[in-house]
């Protein structure tokens, strides 16, 4: 089904819906205005994304030329991290409930010790986001920490 599907553009249905598109957000993706409740009492999240993802698809003709069928890199970022200079601080980033695990982080930290990751509890993939205090926080710290080493 996947490689079915690969020759499209998975939000293409929401350009074609046109003026249905933003109904079709508030439908589909129920959970952003939940989610966002506390500061939007209205679409305004529905409708961000909506305007986000009808225009043209650049983002995600990047994504789609970067990944193969099913969303792999195709040019895996594991398999290069050696080129990267030593010198260069890397951090890694996850949310404690995001589908994306840490594993490629701590596979990089076995070939760079000085590598740093943070596990942000209670966010998910889009941690700056559900755990905007604390993302921004380890963002500081991790600015802090690369300013110290200069």
């Amino acid at each position: 089904m996947g490689a079915f599907m690969s020759p499209f553009n998975p939000l293409a249905a929401l350009r074609l819906a046109g003026p249905l598109g933003p109904m079709l957000v508030q439908t589909i993706r129920s959970d952003f205005k939940q989610k966002y409740a506390s500061l939007f009492d209205d679409n305004t999240v529905s409708d961000y994304i909506y305007h986000l993802n009808a225009q043209h698809p650049s983002g995600e003709a990047a994504f789609k030329s970067m990944t193969v069928p099913y969303g792999w890199a195709r040019r895996p970022m594991l398999q290069r991290i050696e080129q990267v200079q030593a010198d260069i601080p890397i951090s890694f980033i996850y949310g404690s409930r995001s589908s994306i695990d840490s594993d490629s982080g701590y596979a990089v930290k076995r070939t760079r010790p000085d590598v740093e990751i943070k596990v942000i509890r209670g966010a998910g993939h889009y941690v700056f986001a559900d755990q905007p205090n604390d993302f921004n926080q380890t963002v500081l710290q991790i600015l802090a920490r690369a300013e110290d080493e200069q």
